[in-house]
């Protein structure tokens, strides 16, 4: 959500990211757990900022694109049923990205704790299948899959890998110190 992180540094202030040292292991000794903490906030902003942005951009790009060469219809073959639920996946997929806009601009500094899994089971995995149902990749092998198909299906395997991999960015990877609005470092915020 560039969006998203957009509307967060210009309501909450932006940061800044300093050097401390060339080890991306060691941990700091001092002021661990606030550091941690202050990634924990930052962490949906930063990792998932443009992987939730481009896949809503593919889903909805990928529906339309099977609307256009399957229509929808409830009496008519697969496809167009496939291309039916494609759309309300698609609305499933808007409203986790409304729901985490908000989250990350108004509710803030709470979160849903429920939105990650939301957002995967009930918009990522259906998008992946969709996708390789209507580009006939089950019908045929791999390599004639669709490139919309493909691109959709990567950025939606992309956001959930970032969903995935931010308890990697919070809980390791202490070589660099953030540093909060007015010259605060990340130890030193209040969480």
């Amino acid at each position: 959500m560039v969006v998203g992180f957009l509307l967060y540094s210009i309501r909450h202030g932006a940061f800044k990211c300093r050097f401390e040292h060339c080890n991306p292991f060691r941990k700091p000794t001092v002021g661990f757990e606030k550091r941690k903490k202050y990634r924990q906030k930052i962490n949906s902003l930063w990792m998932n900022s443009v992987a939730d942005d481009l896949d809503l951009l593919t889903d909805w790009w990928f529906a339309y694109r099977m609307y256009i060469v399957h229509g929808i219809d409830f009496n008519g073959g697969m496809y167009a049923r496939a291309t039916l639920a494609l759309l309300v996946f698609s609305g499933m997929g808007t409203i986790s990205y409304m729901a985490e806009l908000y989250q990350s601009v108004f509710k803030y500094p709470e979160s849903f704790q429920w939105l990650s899994l939301f957002t995967i089971m009930l918009e990522d995995v259906p998008q992946i299948l969709l996708s390789l149902v209507l580009s006939g990749a089950f019908e045929q092998d791999l390599t004639t899959l669709e490139p919309l198909a493909a691109f959709n299906i990567s950025t939606s395997v992309y956001s959930a890998l970032m969903k995935v991999s931010g308890e990697l960015f919070v809980n390791h990877c202490y070589c660099c110190k953030f540093e909060a609005n007015g010259g605060e470092d990340e130890a030193s915020v209040e969480v």
